[in-house]
C-alpha cells in the first residue's frame, strides 16, 4: 500500500485529520472550522491527501479506513484522535467502528448524509460520476463545484476572497478525479445505527444549522446514538470562535498514551 505525503505540525499525540470531499490539505489550509495551527501547539496534527489526489484513487470511505490505518501503521500510532469533515467524518466513524483500540476520540465536523437521507444524494453522485470526462470537466461538474456553500458567510466575512480560493482548488483536479471521488461517494454509507451506537469514546459533533449539503439531524441522531458525545452548533463568528476552545479543552481532557 502506498502512503500519501503527510504534514505534521506540532508534538505530543497524534490528532490525525480527515479532509471532506473535493477538499485536500490545501484547502482546509485556507478553510476549516477548526484552526490547525492553534491545535499544533497541543497535539501532533497530521494531515493528507486522501489516496494522493489519485485520478484513479478508491474514495469509498471503507478504502480510506485502510488508508488511515497505514498511515497509522507506518507512524507506529498505537492509538490516535480521528477528526474530519463530511466525508472525512465518515472515514472517522468507520474506522472507530472497525478499530476501536486505535481510536481514542472522535471528532466529527458537519456529518454527510446518512441512512435515508443518503439514498437521494448517491443517485446524484452516480449520476455526476458518469458525467465525468477523463480529458477535461464538464459544465454540470463545474455548477456543482460553484454551488458549493463552502464557506459560511460569516468566514468569508472575516477572510475575503476565501470562496474563490476554495473555488479555484475544487476545480483543480485531474478530470479522471471527478469520476472516482463522486463513485466513491455514490457507494458510501455510514454504518448501521446500531453500529454506531456501540461507539464509546468521546466524540465532539460539530454542525451548522445553516449549511444544507450537511443536514443537521445526522448530527443531531449521531448526538443520540454515541452516549460519550457532545454537540456543538457554529452560526457565526462567536460560535466559531467558541469552537477553537471548546476543542482545546476536549483535547486537553484525553490521555497521552500514544506513540508519537
Amino acid at each position: 500500500m502506498e502512503i500519501p505525503h503527510l504534514k505534521i505540525d506540532g508534538k505530543g499525540q497524534p490528532f490525525v485529520w480527515l479532509h471532506g470531499m473535493l477538499n485536500s490539505v490545501e484547502s482546509d489550509s485556507i478553510y476549516s472550522f477548526i484552526d490547525f495551527n492553534e491545535l499544533s501547539k497541543i497535539v501532533s496534527v497530521v494531515r493528507y491527501d486522501a489516496c494522493d489526489q489519485s485520478p484513479t484513487g478508491d474514495y469509498c470511505w471503507n478504502a480510506m479506513t485502510e488508508e488511515l490505518m497505514g498511515v497509522a501503521d507506518t507512524q507506529e500510532y498505537d492509538s490516535m484522535i480521528l477528526g474530519g469533515c463530511s466525508m472525512g467524518s465518515g472515514t472517522a466513524i468507520h474506522a472507530a467502528i472497525r478499530f476501536p483500540e486505535r481510536v481514542k476520540a472522535l471528532i466529527l465536523i458537519t456529518p454527510p448524509p446518512a441512512w435515508e437521507i443518503r439514498t437521494a444524494v448517491k443517485a446524484v453522485y452516480e449520476k455526476v460520476a458518469l458525467k465525468a470526462n477523463p480529458k477535461y470537466i464538464p459544465e454540470i461538474i463545474k455548477r456543482i463545484i460553484h454551488l458549493n456553500e463552502d464557506p459560511p458567510v460569516f468566514f468569508e466575512e472575516m477572510r475575503p476572497g476565501t470562496r474563490q480560493r476554495l473555488l479555484e482548488i475544487r476545480l483543480g483536479f485531474e478530470p479522471q478525479y471527478y469520476f472516482s471521488i463522486y463513485h466513491g461517494g455514490a457507494i458510501s454509507d455510514f454504518p448501521t445505527r446500531e453500529q454506531i451506537s456501540q461507539i464509546k469514546v468521546p466524540t465532539l459533533i460539530v454542525t451548522d444549522p445553516d449549511d444544507l449539503n450537511h443536514p443537521i439531524e445526522i448530527a443531531k441522531e449521531l448526538n443520540q446514538l454515541i452516549p460519550n458525545s457532545e454537540l456543538f452548533y457554529v452560526s457565526g463568528v462567536n460560535d466559531f470562535n467558541k469552537l477553537q476552545k471548546r476543542i482545546h479543552d476536549f483535547i486537553c481532557s484525553i490521555g497521552h498514551n500514544n506513540k508519537s
